[in-house]
C-alpha cells in the first residue's frame, strides 16, 4: 500500500517559507496560492502543507521538531551538500547519541523556527543521550534539538525528544 505523510504547519511569511523549503527539499511547491503553498513529494513520501497565518509568532509553538530518516551515509552527505549548495544554514552532528541510537545528521531551520532533523542511524545506544542534563536542549547539545524558546507546561518528566525539561 503507498503512503505518504501529511504534515501542516502554520509559518509568518508564506514567501519565506516557499523558499526555505525549495531549497530543502530540492523541489518548488506542488500548489501554490495566496495563503498556502504545499509540496506533495515522492523523496520524500510527504506532503507538506504551509498555510500563512501572518499574526504567528516566530518562535517555536507546540511541534518539537520534524525528521527524516535515511538509510545509508552517501544518501545524507548527498542531501547535505545539496542543502548547503542551496545556502540553508545547517547545525551538524556526527556519531551524536540521542534517542537511544547513535546517528549522524543535520538540522535545518524554517524561517518560524520550525526545526528538521535528517538522520542516518549506525547503532543502538544504552542511554538516550551522551552529554549532561545540564546541556540538554541548548545549542551545543546533540539532544535531539533545541529547547522551545517558549514556557512547556511541567507536567511530567519528558523525553529527550518530547517538550519540557530534561
Amino acid at each position: 500500500m503507498e503512503t505518504r505523510v501529511h504534515i501542516s504547519i502554520e509559518v509568518s511569511n508564506l514567501n519565506k517559507a516557499v523558499d526555505f523549503y525549495s531549497r530543502l527539499f530540492q523541489t518548488k511547491p506542488t500548489k501554490l496560492r495566496d495563503d498556502y503553498a504545499n509540496f506533495r513529494m515522492e523523496t520524500p513520501q510527504l506532503h507538506l502543507a504551509l498555510v500563512h497565518n501572518p499574526r504567528r509568532s516566530e518562535e517555536p509553538q507546540s511541534n518539537r521538531h520534524y525528521g527524516i530518516e535515511l538509510f545509508a551515509d552517501d544518501r545524507l552527505n548527498g542531501w547535505r551538500k545539496a542543502v548547503l549548495s542551496a545556502g540553508v544554514d545547517l547545525r551538524i552532528e556526527e556519531a551524536t547519541t540521542c534517542c537511544y541510537a547513535v546517528a549522524d545528521k543535520f538540522w535545518a531551520r524554517d524561517p518560524d523556527g520550525h526545526e528538521w532533523e535528517f538522520w542516518v542511524r549506525h547503532a543502538e545506544a544504552e542511554t538516550m543521550r551522551a552529554v549532561e542534563a545540564e546541556a540538554c536542549g541548548t545549542e551545543e547539545s546533540t539532544c535531539c534539538a533545541p529547547e522551545p524558546k517558549i514556557e512547556a507546561p511541567k507536567a511530567k518528566k519528558a523525553s529527550c525528544c518530547a517538550p519540557g525539561e530534561c
